[in-house]
Formats: C-alpha cells, structure tokens, sequence
C-alpha cells in the first residue's frame, strides 16, 4: 500500500517553503525596482531602500528570487524534498546573515546589506533550519520506509 504524499497544509516543510518562497518572491521582485535608487552598479555598496527598511542593490534582489524559485518549486512538490531545499535555504540566509554583520560597514559589502537584511535572513534562515530538522519527521519516515519497499 502506498503512502500518500501530505497536503501543504499537512506538511509544515512545503507549508513553510511556500510562505517564505513567497516572501522571498515579493522582496526579489520589488527590489528589482527599488534597486535604482541607490548607486548604479550590479554589486554597488550602497544600493537603493525597500520599505526605507531594507538594503537591496540588484544582486540581493536576484538572491532573493532565485531563493524564492527554488522555495516554490518545492513547496509545490514533495515532503522529502521541501525538507532538504529549506535545510539549503535555511544555510545559505544565515550564511548571508553572518556576513552581512561582519562586513556591513566594509568595501566587501556587495550586497547592499544593512542590519535590517541581516536579523531578517538570521530570522527566515533559523526557522526554516529548525523546521526542517524538527517537523515532518513521521511523514519522511513513512516516505522513506515506503520508497524502500517499492
């Protein structure tokens, strides 16, 4: 007997990968626009604001829609593989977190992040960390044990 794959709303890995690729999406696609206020530049220091909150030059922007794609396109499809692309995710915002709090203030800062950018990856980076590693546990395990008999 074959195990059915969990609903989104059954799911707390797709649900999540939904809401954040989601965010992620509005973020990427608004910046794209709000990148221009700053210096003209791919990868300028000091790039346009979202939301007079947000640092973002074209290349965060980017960052953030293709983070968002890869979010989506799993939410959309598997337990097992929502889990894995959020674990992903989830390493690559706190990576860009911890970077952003070592070189806000430094030439290396190519990404137009400033402190809100940061706690906001540390935030999405650590629930999406914690998520993966703490909930579907019983929906993988039958996945798993059910792909292993087939």
């Amino acid at each position: 007997m074959a195990i059915k794959e969990p609903s989104i709303t059954a799911s707390p890995n797709r649900g999540l990968a939904l809401t954040a690729g989601t965010v992620l999406a509005i973020w990427g696609f608004l910046g794209f626009f709000f990148a221009g206020d700053g210096d003209p530049g791919f990868f300028n220091r000091h790039g346009g604001m979202l939301w007079n909150a947000f640092g973002v030059n074209p290349a965060t922007a980017l960052v953030w829609v293709l983070l968002a794609v890869a979010l989506l396109l799993v939410g959309l499809g598997n337990t097992i593989g929502s889990r894995n692309v959020n674990i992903l995710v989830g390493v690559v915002l706190v990576v860009f977190a911890v970077y952003g709090f070592v070189f806000v203030n430094t030439s290396a800062n190519v990404f137009a992040l400033n402190t809100t950018d940061n706690v906001f990856h540390a935030i999405v980076g650590v629930i999406l960390l914690l998520t993966a590693f703490g909930a579907d546990k019983e929906n993988i395990r039958a996945l798993r044990a059910d792909a292993a008999r087939a």
